[in-house]
């Protein structure tokens, strides 16, 4: 995955995460307001309907940049007391007595 681009985020974890994200002036700016879907072909389109339930059904999500969202969160955790390391990547969870107690990572460099 990569967060060069934007996505359309469901807010339900983010919810039982961080109930008051939105207070916390999270970057989730652009309700989603109307979903369009269609199958193209070589001389017009073909509307497809997008059924409420289905997982093309955007309303109540937000339309965001990744990497506004991670530095967010990234910030987020940091006020909790994470540990971040921009540019390395976890090779391996480190547990004490099944409890989770830190990562490794990869070798750099």
């Amino acid at each position: 995955m990569h967060i060069l681009s934007g996505a359309c985020i469901e807010t339900r974890a983010l919810d039982e995460l961080i109930p008051d994200w939105k207070e916390k002036d999270a970057p989730l700016k652009t309700p989603v307001t109307e979903d369009a879907f269609a199958f193209l072909t070589k001389t017009g389109r073909i509307p497809i309907p997008i059924l409420k339930g289905m997982p093309l059904d955007n309303h109540g999500n937000y339309v965001v940049r990744l990497g506004h969202v991670v530095e967010w969160l990234g910030a987020q955790a940091e006020e909790l007391g994470v540990e971040i390391y921009p540019g390395y990547a976890a090779a391996e969870i480190l547990f004490d007595d099944d409890k989770v107690c830190g990562i490794a990572t990869n070798d750099v460099g």
